[in-house]
């Protein structure tokens, strides 16, 4: 094989180097050993161990070789019995496994260094940088990739045995037993590159991050919530309106500003809205995108909140959407707008794609269809990058040229 094809070629770390003899070149004067390498699962590092203790009353060549194969024999055994290597364990916090009481941790044992502990600490360590419902997704992606490793017969060993190529055969098995779309398997890549990062910089494991040059997997499925019709939001307007105004409300406040309805909008208090500059902010801690930002708006709007709803007339520490159907000290459960809108769009026989979130896309392409700008159309979705909002018209909304629609040419 040509010196360029072996460098090129990827070759998997030893974890041992089995007992051999070192006979000086035969040389009785000096010092003969038989000598062995085990990687330390902690460090990741190679430690060698010699032993010459014996050799040197032996005074031929035929005793020392006998000798030595002895010890080759021994030590062998030793290290496959496991009497020899780094076999102590340690207790660790499971944060991946269900203990069936409301809670992910409870007490284990593993080898040092072993990846099961790695994986633990990571989903520990996040809980300080991002948000339960983060935290959620990241322990069920992680307890999926930990019960493949445990299949494998991995989930016991450095961390250093997590190659390029386990990583793909994880991604694929997911990818044939679930039948992931391509999202989905693209956010599993994502929190496992995270977490080999998190090895790297923060548990200084010298690991090289074997999540790279991934191949594309999973089914391309579009489930994001479509635009509703005019005359199903006529239809789905007056049945909310007369059986839910609370929910109501909160339609036309996704439809007119584009919030989120998840925190930004659940969370939203009185005091964040600006009567007189006719504006709402949304902070930082619960915007989607870490940023505090300042809303229009509209005048529809902004009619229905001071001479319909009244909320100026509401104590402004009070959260916009309270738990007894008006402006209150607690705010909704997170998924109960969702469940309630459902509801109703079933009752009314409506598709299933349309949603509740459907609200901000709607709002979205009325605007495009009034003749608003891209560059409008950002700042009121709030995206960073304009190429955000082109890709969000291309996908959500379409090209729409009034020359085509009204100006193309007969046919005949």
């Amino acid at each position: 094989m040509s010196q360029q094809k072996t460098k090129g070629m990827a070759r998997r770390k030893l974890e041992i180097a089995w007992p051999h003899l070192y006979n000086a070149g035969g040389d009785l004067s000096k010092t003969w050993f038989v000598e062995y390498s085990i990687r330390n699962p902690v460090t990741g590092k190679m430690e060698r161990f010699k032993h010459s203790d014996g050799f040197k009353k032996l005074k031929t060549v035929k005793e020392r070789m006998e000798y030595a194969q002895k010890l080759i024999e021994d030590f062998t055994q030793k290290i496959k019995s496991g009497e020899i290597g780094f076999n102590e364990v340690v207790e660790y916090d499971d944060l991946l496994s269900y203990n069936g009481f409301s809670s992910f941790s409870r007490r284990k044992e593993a080898m040092p260094g072993s990846i099961t502990i790695y994986l633990s600490d990571f989903i520990e360590y996040k809980q300080s940088e991002v948000s339960e419902r983060t935290i959620q997704t990241y322990r069920s992606k992680m307890r999926m990739f930990n019960s493949y490793l445990q299949e494998k017969k991995l989930h016991d060993k450095p961390v250093f045995n997590i190659t390029n190529n386990v990583i793909i055969d994880f991604l694929k098995s997911v990818t044939k037993e679930k039948g992931l779309s391509r999202l989905s398997i693209e956010k599993y890549q994502q929190i496992l590159y995270t977490f080999f990062v998190y090895l790297s910089k923060v548990k200084n494991v010298k690991i090289e991050n074997p999540v790279m040059n991934i191949p594309r997997m999973g089914k391309v499925v579009d489930n994001a919530p479509v635009a509703i019709p005019s005359s199903m939001r006529i239809a789905l307007k007056n049945e909310i309106e007369k059986e839910d105004p609370q929910l109501w409300m909160s339609c036309c406040f996704i439809y007119y500003t584009a919030i989120r309805p998840g925190k930004e909008l659940r969370l939203l208090k009185i005091k964040n809205i600006n009567f007189t500059s006719q504006t709402i902010t949304v902070f930082n801690e619960l915007s989607k995108n870490r940023r505090t930002e300042t809303i229009d708006i509209p005048d529809n709007l902004q009619k229905l909140i001071t001479e319909v709803w009244k909320l100026q007339d509401y104590n402004y520490e009070f959260y916009l959407f309270g738990r007894d159907g008006c402006p209150g000290t607690q705010p909704l459960g997170k998924n109960t707008m969702r469940i309630r809108f459902n509801k109703i769009r079933d009752k009314l026989k409506l598709p299933k794609d349309i949603k509740y979130y459907s609200w901000k896309h709607s709002g979205a392409q009325e605007l495009a269809d009034a003749g608003a700008n891209t560059y409008e159309l950002q700042r009121h979705l709030r995206h960073r990058e304009l190429a955000t909002t082109e890709s969000y018209l291309r996908k959500r909304i379409g090209q729409r040229s009034n020359m085509i629609k009204h100006n193309f040419p007969s046919i005949g």
